[in-house]
């Protein structure tokens, strides 16, 4: 199995760290003002359930209110300006793209959401038609298939989960918030004094997860990345990562930590919008309207994407990444027969995967069904 990146230095840590951070991270899909990078995470922490031996729970249904319609109402000009950057925006309108050159057979690139809801956490039609016919599988990372890979992974990255500095996530949180803030971060199992300790990033990924997929893991319900990866596993396909974790902690961690605070101050400001823009976003998902996620996203928390550190987000958890994963499957895309799942926001806009993998020789278009 293929994987690019160095190895972290090897530390001991307390497991609760990667234990208790488990719950949340890996369902990042669309928490409002994380949203840049909360799809682009891949499900990892998937260890809670094997490591510490619960008994899986039943999943709740996933709820939440229309934001489209709740902006149609409320400010009409607000969903104009975010439907009119959603058309602006290249290749917005299809999760299923076939990737072709001459001579070659026919590849697919599909578009992910890290989300074990059973609306979502499936392939059907076109997309398992795609599947069944190709030999190799490219998924974002291997490393999260495996509990245990994924828990040592975490203490191993410590020094980019963790503030090392002595600092603690207390002092970067405006005082009216605190003790909201841990009162979210309590209800999802991560004891306040180990969260003190963490980046404002990852606590902030861990409290944007709604509980209807906190509860759908528990019950051991996969992610849609998770299952397309053990199902290539299972049915003998090659199966290749295209990134480390240890790469994607990285790009996320060199982000200025301006970016990530006001990140984490806009999700407590904006939590009693959470479940609705996850709901909204599956929805957008569901619809092919992959376009129209970080518009709606901006018109909800547009400080977000003025601060400082934006800019910085966008290259180096976006637009470098793109570049590494069209660069490292287009050796795979050019013997064909293969099926690439990834994010869903990796491929749109001009920086996306569709043109990147379209500026290197092949063909791609969009499959509808």
């Amino acid at each position: 199995m293929q994987r690019w990146g160095k190895n972290a230095i090897n530390e001991q840590d307390e497991i609760t760290v990667a234990d208790r951070t488990a719950e949340g991270a890996g369902f990042l899909i669309c928490a409002i003002n994380l949203l840049f990078f909360a799809i682009f995470m891949l499900t990892v922490f998937q260890v809670t359930t094997a490591i510490s031996g619960e008994q899986p729970a039943a999943a709740t249904a996933c709820t939440g209110e229309d934001l489209v319609a709740k902006l149609a109402d409320e400010d009409p000009g607000k969903l104009r300006e975010a439907e009119k950057q959603a058309e602006a925006l290249p290749n917005g309108k299809a999760i299923l793209w076939q990737v072709t050159r001459a001579g070659t057979p026919i590849s697919y690139l599909f578009g992910t959401m890290h989300s074990a809801d059973p609306r979502i956490a499936k392939l059907e039609d076109a997309a398992r038609k795609a599947f069944d016919e190709s030999g190799t599988v490219l998924i974002e990372s291997t490393e999260t298939l495996d509990a245990g890979d994924m828990a040592k992974t975490m203490m191993e990255l410590r020094e980019l989960t963790l503030l090392m500095d002595g600092s603690l996530l207390e002092q970067s949180v405006a005082g009216d918030r605190l003790e909201a803030l841990q009162a979210a971060v309590e209800t999802r199992g991560m004891p306040w004094k180990i969260a003190n300790h963490m980046q404002p990033w990852l606590v902030a990924a861990a409290i944007a997860a709604p509980d209807c997929e906190l509860d759908a893991k528990k019950s051991g319900l996969p992610v849609l990345d998770t299952l397309i990866g053990h199902e290539a596993r299972a049915a003998g396909k090659t199966l290749i990562g295209l990134e480390t974790v240890e790469e994607q902690f990285a790009a996320i961690a060199s982000v200025p930590r301006e970016f990530h605070i006001n990140a984490l101050n806009e999700t407590l400001r904006l939590y009693h919008l959470l479940n609705d823009m996850h709901e909204t976003t599956k929805q957008l998902y569901l619809d092919g309207n992959i376009g129209m996620v970080l518009p709606l996203a901006r018109a909800y928390a547009p400080e977000v994407y003025r601060g400082r550190g934006h800019a910085e987000f966008q290259e180096r958890v976006l637009v470098k990444r793109n570049r590494l994963m069209a660069e490292r499957a287009a050796e795979h895309l050019d013997g064909g027969k293969v099926f690439m799942a990834v994010g869903a926001l990796h491929l749109p806009g001009e920086d996306g995967l569709v043109e990147l993998l379209r500026q290197r020789g092949f063909t791609v278009e969009p499959v509808s069904g």
